[in-house]
């Protein structure tokens, strides 16, 4: 299994490479009233206006460094990866490489928590435990209605 791994706060995660559209800078983000305040803001990406998440916001309750490993990762379904659209950005940071695992290396921790439903499957390395990330549990109706409300 491809990952994109990254790092925050000393801690390491990572997000499946097949669910990944593009890797960019991070664009200029215009700020989304009344949004979570791990949403970072919205961004055009051809001729779509989506939210992009802070990562190290929803997880670590400080934002990502503006440094030159740190990324907007472009995410969608398998539908939206064939039609080159995707559904959300993710603001990362060290964001330099990919990570190839073998599938039965992941666990399930057992552990679920409401507030943080992202959490996927842990694959203990050589040097560190890496966190798995399901995207899908962010894009919420609500945040899909705020972004649909707000204009670019």
């Amino acid at each position: 299994m491809l990952l994109v791994p990254f790092q925050l706060g000393g801690e390491h995660y990572a997000l499946p490479a097949s669910g990944i559209i593009a890797i960019t800078q991070v664009p200029h983000l215009h700020a989304l009233p009344r949004a979570p305040e791990w949403i970072k803001g919205l961004f055009r990406y051809q001729g779509a206006v989506l939210p992009a998440v802070d990562m190290g916001t929803l997880i670590t309750g400080t934002p990502c460094r503006d440094w030159l490993s740190t990324r907007l990762l472009l995410v969608g379904t398998e539908e939206d990866h064939d039609s080159r659209k995707p559904a959300i950005g993710l603001v990362a940071e060290r964001v330099t490489s990919t990570l190839s695992i073998d599938q039965n290396s992941l666990s399930e921790t057992g552990v679920q928590f409401a507030t943080a439903p992202w959490l996927g499957s842990v694959a203990a390395l050589d040097h560190a435990l890496l966190q798995l990330i399901r995207w899908e549990p962010l894009l919420t109706d609500d945040l899909a209605r705020l972004c649909a409300e707000t204009a670019l």
